[in-house]
């Protein structure tokens, strides 16, 4: 085949180029950049491309390619480095057949900048003029990068993109001399205090002395590399476990030494939003162990308790944080010791209890606790001191009431209206934290112990672990750890509806796409659903949140896929009528019972047939709540073991108080 020019390209690769240089705007992010550039270049029909990419960047001290950016699929494992004569990682890919593209990546005056690396779907490889047309492509992957930031291919290169801490430090002083945007966002430190402190002191434990003895080798010249295992510590006094490695770098004047810390928690993105559930929560809460020992606390339950953070971390025992305000004189005189060891039995009997407790400043507290299934328990702390005043000062007026009627009778309607509004904002606060306590320990019992039981059976395997099984295990890990994910920003997106914190973000929106994007979606979770669709009647614009209606659109296809499991036939329709937009999702599934129905958008029900299946009734809820925002409605009609229809209803000029905004902002300006 002769040699191809950009002359010889068709329109569609032509229209692929177009679309890579459009996303490479000096203002964004290189990392942003890049993976844009892969979904146009993997979203190619001819090309028959996974949606997943990964470049490698030559270190010409090491002779190999280092792993600079990747976009993964959930079924590739990507090493940090390859052989640049070998191009392909071994093992990569799970799917064993499939066709796998090593392409060289050149820099703009010639010489050899890396690899990139592309994935087919199957085994069946691309042509060779498509193959040629997918090289040209990916030359602007080169002339990008090097453009943006001259990379090198050195580990300084890597630093801002990490999704790991780096610190590079002197091996003389230890300060730190650079640490990337990651190690800031880890440890709570902003850039300018990390340059002030040693990597030691981020160390739990460790001693500057103890870590100058680890950098020994490294400092006389016996290691290229040392790793070890640590404690890391945040700046608000929590830890969390990490695997450290250290490299000797040069420099232009002298040697530096480089330390990669890694999160060895396979949890962490759902621990993340869990402490983000805890800290939205208004009352205080702490979880403790079977051994009672603090593994989880938010920031309210420090302020209730008036004690600092970083002297109870996670890891710290429950009677340490009762005696510390025995000692203080919280519980008045006695013995403080007995008073401790009373606490803690109680706590450990694994029954619930209750009481409230007034501390020497005058706040009173409800405190109460739930036990957890595995053992251990849930402390929740709340305010209610506002309530506590009212009743004391309603008792005071009911005593005085015969004297003073006609004059107190405006001050006790108006005391009785303070104590109302705190004894509900009370109750919805009870009811909240119920509802988290229920969910920690029952939905979130089967992801953990699914977690649980996957890396047991690792551990029992190690030394002699094949591919599949290696492959099944991992893949019960992620599963597990998405349904928690789930949870969690269901939640958190339940609370921002309740506190009146949601706005709409209205743009002009193809609800088509909308929807077959989240048909795309649903089948890669459910592949065995057919989703037969019949929208061509709708308009082509409407005017809504695209983001709020996509999610409204992915909750209704998945509680089809979910309630209806050996059902496999979903329809979609939509339609216009006199400007509003009709979109309805029908299912052959186990349908719902018709007392049911009015029900079934209250938040945290859940109807009778749904039995045995997995769910915290928070997703309709939400549903009826973004579609009220945008004017909009929605009807359900279903029949047990018949299926169920949902029909979504929306203005196509989007919510009334929006356009008449909009409207009077044009004006104006006109």
């Amino acid at each position: 085949m002769q040699t191809m020019t950009w002359n010889d390209l068709p329109v569609w690769a032509l229209l692929a180029d177009r679309d890579i240089l459009r996303a490479a705007t000096p203002e964004r992010r290189l990392t942003d950049v890049l993976t844009d550039v892969s979904a146009v270049i993997t979203t190619v029909t001819a090309f028959d491309l996974m949606p997943a990419f990964a470049v490698y960047l030559a270190d010409s001290q090491h002779d190999r390619d280092r792993l600079f950016h990747q976009n993964a699929a959930d079924e590739l494992s990507l090493p940090l480095d390859i052989c640049p004569d070998q191009g392909l990682p071994p093992g990569a890919s799970s799917r064993s057949k499939a066709a796998t593209y090593p392409l060289t990546l050149h820099h703009p005056s010639g010489g050899r900048m890396g690899t990139v690396l592309f994935f087919g779907r199957t085994g069946k490889r691309m042509s060779q003029e498509k193959l040629a047309i997918l090289r040209m492509l990916s030359e602007e992957i080169g002339t990008i990068i090097a453009h943006r930031n001259g990379c090198t291919g050195t580990l300084l290169d890597m630093v801002e993109l990490s999704t790991d801490e780096i610190y590079v430090f002197d091996p003389q002083s230890l300060q730190i001399t650079r640490a990337n945007a990651t190690a800031s966002v880890r440890t709570g430190y902003s850039a300018q205090a990390l340059s002030a402190m040693t990597p030691a002191e981020l160390k739990a434990g460790v001693s500057e002395a103890d870590y100058r003895a680890r950098l020994v080798p490294l400092m006389l010249g016996r290691a290229q590399k040392i790793s070890f295992d640590t404690i890391q510590r945040r700046r608000n006094g929590t830890v969390y476990p990490v695997k450290v490695h250290v490299w000797r770098i040069k420099g232009q004047e002298s040697d530096l030494f480089a330390e990669v810390a890694i999160a060895t928690a396979d949890q962490r993105k759902a621990f993340g939003l869990l402490e983000q559930v805890f800290d939205a929560i208004p009352g205080g809460i702490g979880v403790f162990d079977n051994r009672s020992r603090l593994l989880m606390a938010n920031r309210r339950l420090y302020d209730l308790m008036n004690i600092p953070p970083e002297l109870f971390p996670p890891g710290s025992a429950f009677e340490d944080i009762l005696r510390y305000n025995a000692c203080r004189g919280e519980w008045g005189d006695g013995d403080h010791e007995a008073m401790v060891r009373e606490r803690v039995e109680q706590a450990e009997l694994g029954l619930p209890y209750s009481f409230e407790r007034e501390r020497t400043s005058g706040k009173v507290l409800a405190v109460r606790s739930e036990p957890l299934s595995n053992g251990g328990y849930v402390l929740s702390y709340t305010d209610i001191t506002v309530r506590k005043r009212a009743e004391k000062d309603l008792i005071r007026n009911r005593d005085e009431l015969e004297k003073t009627v006609r004059q107190r009778t405006a001050e006790i309607a108006a005391q009785a209206a303070a104590l109302e509004e705190a004894l509900q904002q009370e109750k919805n606060i009870n009811a909240m934290q119920r509802q988290f306590v229920a969910m920690t320990s029952h939905e979130f019992r089967t992801p953990l112990a699914i977690i649980d039981g996957a890396a047991q059976r690792l551990l029992r395997k190690k030394g002699g672990i094949d591919a599949a099984f290696l492959g099944e295990k991992t893949q019960q890990i992620r599963s597990a750890v998405a349904r928690m994910v789930e949870l969690m920003e269901s939640f958190l997106s339940a609370g921002r509806m309740e506190t009146g914190k949601a706005e709409l973000s209205l743009v002009d929106c193809a609800l088509h796409k909308l929807v077959e994007q989240a048909i795309k979606r649903q089948k890669l979770s459910s592949p065995h659903h057919r989703f037969e669709t019949d929208i061509d009647a709708l308009p082509p614009m409407i005017r809504c949140d695209a983001l709020g209606i996509s999610q409204v659109i992915t909750n209704l296809l998945s509680n089809a896929i979910k309630y209806a499991p050996r059902a496999p036939d979903i329809l979609i329709r939509g339609w216009e009528e006199e400007g509003f937009v009709f979109l309805s999702v029908r299912d052959e599934g186990v349908g719902i019972d018709a007392e049911d129905i009015d029900k079934l958008f209250q938040p945290y029900f859940r109807a009778r047939t749904s039995t045995g299946i997995a769910g915290t009734g928070i997703g309709l809820s939400l549903v009826k709540q973004i579609v009220t925002l945008h004017d909009g409605d929605i009807f359900v009609e279903s029949q047990r073991g018949k299926g169920t229809t949902f029909t979504l209803v929306l203005p196509v000029k989007g919510p009334a108080r929006a356009s008449e905004t909009e409207a009077a902002a044009e004006t104006h300006a006109a």
